[in-house]
């Protein structure tokens, strides 16, 4: 199945109200016993073979968002080929299950050894902050995996206190790299003498002279909400530097969403919209839909995340870029969901071996096999696919501006803030500065409370 970004909308009222009234009712079927005093095995090198052997015999529980299946069925047979002695036992949940569930069963007394979260405030904070996952600086440096990351290695790292995202202790890793990106149609850009817009004023001409030409400009599906925010990022992501975004979404003293930059932003894609250069229907068209369209012809281009590289899977017809070079190609994105160790598991180094190994080296070639971006280095694979742009892309993305992770991990009211105000600036019944001033309240009223 094809491997989505989802964002999260978990208050943080139902992630306490969970913690404290649900734990009994939500745990984790199968989890390992929690082990006392929350101590740590540090490792200096990859996980032996035969350190994992003198656990004895171990079922290592993991629960996994269910769009990690089609990965996991290819690396769980190597994993216990290299670790004979543990037996993998993973619970598949969706997304938004996964997430409305994973504190109640980290703080149980049945919690799974290994789990996904999601990065930003309203899980991965939650579960840092509640003492529930394993700092991973050691497993990060011992498999390679901090070099790879680079600097956007910040969306994992936490204090010890949950009250600062952005850095200090990693807490998380995740093997591959999900971004926003444009898709282009060769052949139409050929016939309308375009070239691959290098910066959002040539972007802005091309969709002009698409719809001049009688082409359907740039094909979108937002009923989803999220994927017009995301798309907007392509032009946000232009003119505002991406580490102002990144520390507004990380929360850091004094920054301010209410930038000119960012209200020009929203003024040229709410443009778009009252040119005619999106697609008729966008707001009732699912995002799947608005790609499968694109992919059988229908509009010039398409701003979606690069797992829609399955259904636009044409190299010949199609191509992928990361955002405007003039902008250092920053546009929404982060690595995928990221996999922590429970602080509780009494199978910490079949944990830690398990995290480890997924996201190493080794393991890159399997996440090409499915189409995922690996963070670390892999070939480049079929060129009769678009795959090799999708590498290129994120090797621009992560060597230049970086991602600007997702506008909603900001808060934990951001995504309907956000995606409802955006909804009415495209239909013309908000203004932009209202809605960079609403954004921006209510990253306010979140800090000022945290």
């Amino acid at each position: 199945m094809p491997f989505h970004r989802r964002t999260v909308r978990l208050s943080t009222a139902v992630i306490g109200a969970a913690l404290v009234f649900g734990l009994a009712s939500c745990s984790a079927p199968g989890g390992s016993a929690p082990k006392s005093g929350g101590d740590t095995t540090k490792i200096t090198e990859p996980v032996t073979t035969e350190q994992v052997a003198k656990l004895g015999k171990v079922t290592l529980n993991v629960w996994a968002d269910q769009g990690e299946q089609q990965l996991l069925d290819k690396f769980v047979p190597l994993f216990e080929k290299r670790y004979p002695n543990v037996d993998v036992k993973i619970q598949f949940k969706s997304f938004n299950d996964l997430t409305a569930t994973v504190l109640n069963a980290m703080n149980s007394s049945s919690a799974p050894d290994v789990t996904q979260g999601n990065q930003g405030w309203a899980t991965d904070g939650a579960l840092v902050k509640a003492g529930l996952i394993r700092p991973l600086d050691d497993v990060a440096d011992a498999y390679g995996y901090r070099a790879a990351a680079g600097d956007a290695i910040t969306q994992l790292q936490w204090s010890k206190d949950g009250k600062t995202f952005g850095e200090g202790d990693v807490y998380g890793m995740s093997p591959d790299n999900q971004m926003v990106g444009l898709f282009y149609n060769k052949e139409k850009l050929q016939k309308l003498g375009l070239q691959v817009p290098a910066s959002l004023d040539e972007f802005t001409a091309a969709l002009a002279k698409a719809k001049q030409s009688g082409e359907v400009p740039l094909e979108i599906g937002n009923s989803d909400k999220a994927s017009a925010m995301q798309a907007f990022s392509l032009v946000q992501g232009a003119d505002t530097p991406a580490k102002e975004t990144r520390a507004w979404i990380a929360g850091a003293a004094g920054s301010d969403f209410a930038v000119p930059s960012n209200v020009q932003a929203l003024q040229t894609f709410s443009s778009w919209a009252k040119d005619g250069y999106l697609s008729a229907g966008y707001d009732g068209t699912s995002p799947d839909d608005a790609a499968a369209a694109f992919a059988k012809g229908q509009g010039v281009f398409f701003v979606g995340g690069n797992w829609y590289a399955s259904s636009i899977a044409d190299g010949a017809k199609f191509g992928f870029s990361a955002g405007f070079k003039s902008g250092g190609y920053a546009t929404a994105g982060s690595f995928g969901m990221p996999w922590h160790v429970s602080s509780k598991s009494k199978a910490e180094l079949a944990a830690v071996a398990w995290v480890g190994m997924l996201n190493s080296a080794d393991t890159a070639p399997l996440l090409a096999e499915v189409q995922r971006v690996p963070i670390h280095p892999v070939q480049a694979g079929d060129a009769k696919t678009t795959f090799p742009d999708l590498l290129a892309a994120s090797k621009n993305q992560l060597e230049n501006a970086g991602p600007l992770y997702w506008y909603d991990w900001a808060t934990d009211t951001m995504f309907d803030t956000f995606t409802g105000g955006l909804q009415e600036a495209l239909a013309g019944r908000t203004t932009p500065d209202a809605l960079a001033k609403r954004v921006q309240d209510d990253w306010t009223a979140f800090h000022n409370k945290k």
